[in-house]
């Protein structure tokens, strides 16, 4: 069910796809995995494309609910990153890079585990994106996007609803 209560389809469906898609990033940049080049396309091509409808719906519900001035800010609960620090970025400018993107790369990244519990291969994990557009080139760390969505857009949405049924 939606965290925000929709005011008609159109709004809800854009947030629903957006939260799922960012759940969905969420599991996939917190998920430790083998060193696997098979298991690592599989969740690459999963990654991109929820990234990219991340962004559409998320784009979508910002614009709906007023809030394209939200901006990334480097959460210390999300898994670490060699990602750019994106403090003060605007998340209406990053996914309108990532819409226009002309392409995609997840970068994996080494997980400290001892022991190691994958014989013979590397723990990684999926912890950020390099985004190509036309116009720039970003180093986006996954878990700070879903973190920037979820506490700046989605749970003040949520507050800003209540406040006016009340």
């Amino acid at each position: 069910m939606s965290l925000i209560m929709p005011n008609d389809w159109l709004e809800w469906h854009s947030t629903r796809n957006a939260q799922d898609n960012a759940v969905r990033l969420l599991l996939a940049c917190s998920a430790v995995l083998p060193s696997d080049k098979n298991l690592a396309l599989l969740v690459e091509e999963q990654v991109v494309s929820d990234l990219v409808s991340f962004a559409v719906h998320g784009r979508r519900t910002m614009e709906r609910n007023g809030q394209k001035s939200a901006t990334v800010g480097d959460d210390p609960t999300w898994p670490p990153s060699s990602a750019s620090k994106l403090d003060g970025n605007n998340l209406w400018h990053v996914f309108g890079v990532i819409i226009h993107a002309t392409k995609i790369q997840i970068v994996w990244e080494n997980a400290d585990m001892q022991p190691n519990p994958f014989k013979g291969r590397e723990p990684k994990f999926a912890g950020s994106v390099e985004v190509s557009s036309d116009s720039e080139n970003m180093k986006l760390s996954i878990g700070s996007l879903v973190a920037s969505f979820f506490g700046n857009v989605l749970n003040k949405t949520s507050e800003k609803k209540q406040k006016e049924t009340v």
